[in-house]
């Protein structure tokens, strides 16, 4: 490590040097912020609320950029040098004992828990966490069309921690380099040393933030997790810290104000932004300077105005919200292999599990390492346990009462969670014995295979243990979705890859054009089985993430959207199938959820009726339903559950979205096109087993595997040929 040995005169001016209330100290509001943050994150992940509970990460990227600045503002101020020797120790003895320990383990429980595969990305996910690379191997997975849906990482909040410290890997340079630099001329002093450092600021903030604002329109899930996008946060942190003597000015009667009002800030922030706003710009600006007046508003004077932040309770969350950070989330992903998320004892347990580990983690991990000398100075080590003896809450009776509540705690949702299993297993057979007969929800047009398909849905419903699938639970992965998207890379279709994503014969008599989104490509192989062995030329038309209806899009790619619907038309009209098969998501349809049944089924024929206006006129048409979607088989199944914990309902939404479609075709008027509700290929009595037969019967929460698929090719050849006779 590199020591700066720049000396320079006493500041004069102190409208440019750190005041004690920059963080020289604890600071009793900054304590009660990093309270209310962790909390916000915590029920955000837990309970969904508050929606915006998610900025909780931006107030702490706030607090951490004023505090580490001051830090090395104080101590070049007071000894003329940085010593990054020094600096790197002291990150690695706070960040590293309790992150290492959470790391561990959760992916021993990982292993314990969850199958081979799922286990092994955790180990992956935390060695990336480990090395301080969280936030780009994520982005990487969220980016990544094939993993994207898959079950989120138990460790996926390391990305904060990530951004952070890739921060701090450049930040203290920098200043060194200002500081060096300017020392050379004998006309710098610290006044102009501050001055500069809060110059390169302003423009590393100016940067930074028009870069976020730039990459969350064009790729939003790498802005989330890129450092470069949230680089402006932690600098307006620094900023306060590096004007904190000319906010000590601050008259006394203004703080209050200034303070109540970044209160309000913070949890308007909370309560109102929602994952559908562009984030992390410009709204997380709101959380962003609310946090900053909080901060100085108590900077160089008392804080006892904001008494919500101040008092004792609020002070001892905050003292242990790394902790509660670390913990809180592999105790939500990882409880929920053990206990029905959605039960009160789950919410309960996760709530009671997370204080447990978070309060006997800090005082048994965090607080030992810090008072003892580990990568720190004799002197240092003993300054440390005095000013931690004298804290409320550093005394060996705490220390105790922590381990005890973590031991009770343990023994508590270890007998829930056996319980819980043992109650699945129960469930099981109980769903055996009263399981419907098959053929119970025969759709009209399922006939023969239908039968035979609606026996295996119900067997499914009725299994008490998993059988040997194929693929495998451990062997769900990219090679899993259909072929089509896999390996002919026909998941979004251009002119580039035309050729490429044409099926059956190169003469055939008819043709077939499948259009969509993703949803239409996972299709394939049961299109594939139904239509070739009649001698169709099948050729995809789709584009992941793009509905064929003309409609409102809430994608962020709704232009290319518009560009490749115009780009079908075309080649619809030169192709002139004789059959085209649409399916589609809802999901990207914007204005539908919690609009009632007649708006939904207004959206749907207004988008389907402008749709079906374009189509040749010769063609026949078909829409099949998106497949029923439900719980994903890599996030549900788990060394401890049953078929019965992955089972899934057809909701109320659902039921609406098929009636709205069946009636936009059926207002058509035309004997030529049809809907095809496919509910009953995967459900009885509205419910819906994760597999069917010896198939996984999604790779995800909504796409099917490639070999289900194709399995379904005899029922949707009946279906077709009931629908449209002369298909």
């Amino acid at each position: 490590m590199a020591q700066s040995t720049l000396t320079t005169r006493h500041v004069s001016d102190p409208a440019l040097k750190p005041s004690s209330g920059g963080g020289s100290g604890k600071r009793a509001d900054i304590q009660g912020l990093r309270a209310l943050a962790v909390v916000a994150v915590f029920f955000d992940h837990l309970l969904h609320w508050p929606s915006g509970g998610f900025v909780g990460v931006d107030v702490f990227f706030v607090i951490s950029g004023f505090l580490i600045t001051g830090l090395l503002l104080r101590e070049h101020d007071r000894t003329g040098t940085i010593s990054f020797n020094g600096f790197y120790r002291r990150r690695i003895r706070r960040i590293m004992p309790a992150a290492a320990t959470v790391l561990a383990a959760t992916a021993a429980v990982a292993f314990a828990l969850f199958t081979m595969n799922r286990a092994s990305q955790t180990a992956w996910d935390a060695l990336w966490a480990f090395v301080f690379s969280a936030n780009w191997h994520f982005a990487s997975i969220g980016t990544d069309y094939f993993q994207a849906g898959g079950p989120v990482s138990p460790l996926q909040h390391f990305w904060s921690l990530a951004v952070e410290e890739q921060f701090y890997f450049v930040w203290p340079w920098l200043i060194l380099l200002i500081f060096t630099l300017g020392g050379k001329s004998t006309k710098w002093d610290q006044k102009k040393a501050h001055r500069a450092v809060a110059i390169a600021m302003v423009i590393i903030v100016a940067a930074s933030f028009v870069w976020a604002v730039l990459e969350t329109k064009t790729s939003p899930t790498v802005a989330y997790f890129s450092t470069f996008s949230r680089a402006w946060e932690l600098g307006i942190g620094a900023l306060i810290a590096v004007f904190a003597g000319a906010f000590s000015r601050i008259p006394s009667r203004l703080r209050p104000a200034l303070g109540w009002v970044g209160m309000a800030g913070i949890v308007w922030s909370m309560m109102t932004i929602n994952a559908d706003m562009a984030f992390p710009a410009p709204w997380a600006a709101a959380p962003v300077l609310a946090t900053a007046l909080v901060i100085l508003a108590g900077t160089g004077g008392r804080q006892r105005f904001m008494w919500p932040l101040t008092n004792k309770g609020t002070g001892y969350v905050g003292a242990i919200s790394y902790s509660l950070y670390l913990w809180h989330f592999p105790v939500i992903v990882l409880l929920g292999a053990v206990i029905d998320p959605s039960s009160p004892l789950y919410f309960a347990a996760a709530i009671f599990l997370t204080v447990a580990l978070a309060s006997a983690a800090y005082h048994l991990v965090e607080k030992p390492v810090l008072d003892s000398g580990w990568l720190e100075s004799a002197d240092a080590a003993r300054r440390n346990r005095e000013q931690r003896r004298s804290s409320p809450f550093g005394s060996g009776r705490l220390q105790y009462t922590a381990l005890g509540i973590l031991a009770v705690a343990t023994a508590g949702v270890v007998a829930a969670s056996l319980f819980q299993y043992s109650g699945s297993a129960r469930a099981g057979v109980t769903a055996a014995a009263s399981a419907p007969k098959p053929g119970a929800s025969l759709a009209a047009t399922a006939k023969g295979p239908g039968e035979v398909l609606s026996g295996k849905v119900s067997a499914a419903l009725s299994a008490t243990a998993w059988p040997e699938l194929t693929p495998t639970l451990d062997g769900l992965g990219e090679s899993s979705w259909a072929p089509e998207i896999v390996k002919d890379g026909c998941l979004s279709v251009s002119d580039d890859n035309f050729g490429n994503c044409a099926y059956g014969p190169l003469k055939a008599k008819k043709t077939a054009a499948v259009v969509g989104d993703s949803i239409a490509a996972s299709w394939m192989p049961a299109i594939r089985a139904a239509l070739e062995p009649k001698g169709y030329r099948i050729q995809m038309l789709t584009l992941s993430g793009c509905p064929a209806f003309v409609t409102e899009l809430r994608s962020e790619h709704a232009a290319d959207c518009n560009s490749h619907r115009a780009w079908t038309k075309d080649k619809l009209a030169s192709l002139q199938p004789d059959l085209i098969i649409m399916a589609n998501a809802f999901e990207d349809i914007a204005g539908l959820e919690g609009k009632s049944p007649q708006e939904v089924a207004t959206a749907w024929k207004s988008g389907g009726t402008l749709f079906l206006n374009e189509l040749p006129a010769a063609s026949s048409f078909v829409m099949l339903s998106a497949p029923q979607g439900g719980k994903s088989l890599t996030e549900c199944a788990t060394k401890l559950s049953s078929p019965a914990d992955c089972v899934s309902t057809v909701g109320d939404f659902r039921k609406m979205i098929d009636r709205a479609a069946t009636e936009a075709v059926t207002a058509a008027s035309s004997a030529r096109m049809a809907y095809v509700d496919t509910t009953s290929w995967f459900c009885v009595a509205d419910k819906c087993p994760s597999f069917i037969g010896n198939n996984p019967v999604r790779i995800d929460a909504s796409h099917l595997t490639g070999v289900f698929a194709k399995s379904l090719g005899p029922v949707l050849a009946d279906a077709l040929e009931s629908k449209l006779p002369s298909s």
